[in-house]
């Protein structure tokens, strides 16, 4: 994503052991057959073009698990394109400034199309609407405070028609919270409220 760095995706097809490349497939692609790709990508070295690592990929999946899907490489690239932009390791952060920057009553809409993307999103909105592990018969006092409300407690997929029409829609997750007043979940009022808390002492 930034077109300035040195770090490319050839680092990552050319320079990663097999272990740590087969990882990387498996983690941000969800491959199944993260081990033959990994392993046939290093037997295949030099990798200089994106065709050449296409093929190399493709010919390591058996092919009944070619036929569906869509591209049999789509999975190794995008893994590699989240290594090389470190997209994961950016993404908590920038959703909670998305959450900081946005006035109460404005919404957050985010659309992901990785399991790793919506596990994060998932935790982010969970952690700004107020998440604590406290027992839920005893009051709050692990200090979380509330500023989003969730609007949609599941993500939202597409419909069979959106898949029919747009194959990436199959993997998209949509979540959307709405920016409220910051609230203590100890006792219920906004934040600077110098009410006393809900322990009763």
């Amino acid at each position: 994503m930034n077109g300035d760095q040195q770090w490319s995706a050839s680092d990552v097809v050319n320079g990663y052991g097999e272990y740590e490349l087969g990882t990387v497939i498996k983690k941000y692609g969800d491959e199944r057959f993260f081990k033959r790709i990994a392993r046939a990508i290093v037997a295949a070295r030099p990798i200089n073009t994106t065709s050449e690592l296409a093929e190399i990929v493709t010919s390591s999946i058996p092919a009944p698990a070619r036929r569906t899907g869509g591209h049999p490489a789509k999975r190794t690239f995008q893994a590699i394109r989240i290594e090389v932009n470190g997209e994961l390791d950016v993404l908590p952060d920038a959703l909670d400034q998305a959450v900081e920057h946005t006035v109460p009553g404005g919404r957050i809409v985010v659309l992901s199309y990785h399991s790793g993307e919506d596990r994060i999103v998932k935790e982010r909105f969970a952690f700004a609407a107020g998440a604590c592990d406290c027992p839920h018969d005893l009051p709050c006092v692990c200090g979380a405070i509330q500023t989003v409300r969730l609007v949609r407690g599941v993500p939202k997929r597409a419909t069979d028609e959106e898949r029919s029409t747009n194959r990436r829609a199959a993997s998209a997750r949509l979540r959307v919270v709405e920016r409220i007043e910051a609230v203590r979940k100890s006792d219920g009022l906004p934040v600077g409220s110098d009410a006393p808390s809900g322990l009763g002492y």
